[in-house]
């Protein structure tokens, strides 16, 4: 007797757990019964039913998190300027490579500028071992083109920098534009 009522009320526990069940749209619009919900699910509102299918409570769905602005004007922009993610990966590469080939034009730049430069620097030792002074003019030159080689320098390494920056930006760019694009898909089978 006592075995029996030990199996009733195990019974009677399995039952009572299980009499809450959630309903709700999983990602692909599709009404699911179940006795666990996605977070993502829940974020966007479900039904508490019995067994039967009954309506126990209305879960509505979470407001949208509020955003900064500057994140609302990124958002704005991803979903204007890009239908699907591979389109962001496609800018990227374009961009990067116009960096490149920028990157490349400078390297080009700096070592004509060095071989100018040495050239500069060959004339004046030619000037000191004859003995004569390097003329006013000559070390003119040789200042500017030290100049220019700072620049250059700095113009190129801010370039190598950028070309981190940008790989950088559209990788995150992928990645909200994926979150975007499937929470609006989520919305548009709801």
């Amino acid at each position: 007797m006592i075995r029996a009522g030990l199996v009733l009320t195990v019974l009677l526990a399995g039952e009572a757990m299980a009499t809450e069940l959630y309903r709700y749209h999983d990602s692909a619009g599709i009404l699911v019964t179940a006795d666990t919900i996605p977070p993502l699910a829940a974020a966007d509102g479900y039904e508490i039913v019995n067994t039967q299918g009954q309506v126990l409570k209305v879960v509505k769905a979470q407001a949208p998190i509020a955003t900064d602005a500057k994140s609302s004007a990124l958002d704005q922009y991803l979903l204007a300027s890009f239908r699907r993610v591979d389109e962001v990966s496609q800018r990227k590469q374009r961009k990067l490579r116009l960096l490149d080939r920028d990157i490349a034009n400078l390297q080009n730049s700096l070592k004509s500028l060095v071989d100018r430069q040495e050239q500069l620097l060959a004339e004046a030792a030619s000037s000191e071992m004859a003995g004569e002074s390097v003329s006013a003019d000559l070390r003119k030159k040789i200042q500017r083109a030290q100049r220019e080689r700072t620049k250059l320098d700095r113009i190129l390494a801010e370039r190598q920098l950028d070309l981190a920056a940008i790989e950088d930006l559209y990788i995150s760019y992928e990645r909200r534009l994926t979150q975007l694009l499937a929470k609006q898909s989520a919305s548009s089978s709801n």
